[in-house]
């Protein structure tokens, strides 16, 4: 009996490893994919700055403006908390 529930176990195991491993190559099919989508997309990007390259300046000059405006609204952690500090004594 004890040798029909480890291979049940075994079972169990090898079908939970497969479907990992099936899971991996689909991650990785689908990685490889993307990148070459991007590729694709950076070659489009490539054209339109070279095309018009003052209206792609002033696109990443705007753009880059709105991401510090919210970055600002984002509270970090590296800011001096509102409690007030005493000055070392010497």
């Amino acid at each position: 009996m004890s040798d029909s529930v480890s291979g049940g176990v075994r079972d169990t195991i090898t079908d939970a490893a497969q479907h990992v491993a099936g899971g991996v190559h689909s991650t990785i099919g689908q990685a490889g994919n993307a990148a070459c989508r991007a590729h694709g997309g950076i070659g489009e990007v490539r054209e339109v700055i070279r095309a018009q390259p003052i209206t792609a300046a002033l696109v990443v000059f705007a753009l880059g403006y709105l991401f510090g405006r919210l970055g600002a609204l984002i509270p970090t952690g590296s800011r001096r908390s509102t409690v007030q500090q005493r000055p070392p004594q010497r």
